[in-house]
């Protein structure tokens, strides 16, 4: 399990704190989970994808996101209202996604084990 330090100021410098981050599973998907923080107005969180993990399919968020692939590549997949895939591109380590608001999506990981961060502002 990862842990989440906080760094704090005081009046002489400043003091570390300690505490664990919590895991999550994503939509009991097979294959697929991760990470997840909140913390200062941001929502991080880490997809650790399986190699042989299941298609995650078309889904939106009304937030945007940006998305960095850490390791892995597979198929971004754009889609419609219906849950149809209408467009798709490869991606692979290196990349950067943005997602913006209420964009139908999936993901299809390649054949080897991936990891992409992907963050957006809280409300505030």
């Amino acid at each position: 399990m990862s842990n989440h330090f906080v760094m704090r100021s005081t009046d002489s410098g400043s003091t570390l704190s300690q505490q664990k981050a919590p895991e999550f599973e994503a939509l009991d998907i097979t294959g697929w989970g991760g990470l997840t923080l909140e913390d200062i107005g941001l929502h991080l969180f880490i997809f650790n994808i399986d190699a042989d993990a299941a298609e995650f399919p078309i889904h939106s968020s009304p937030n945007t996101w940006l998305a960095y692939v850490i390791s892995g590549s597979g198929t971004l997949f754009a889609g419609d209202t219906t849950n149809t895939r209408t467009d798709q591109i490869e991606y692979r380590a290196g990349d950067f996604i943005t997602f913006h608001a209420d964009t139908p999506h999936g993901w299809k990981n390649g054949n080897e084990a991936g990891k992409i961060l992907f963050c957006k502002k809280n409300a505030e």
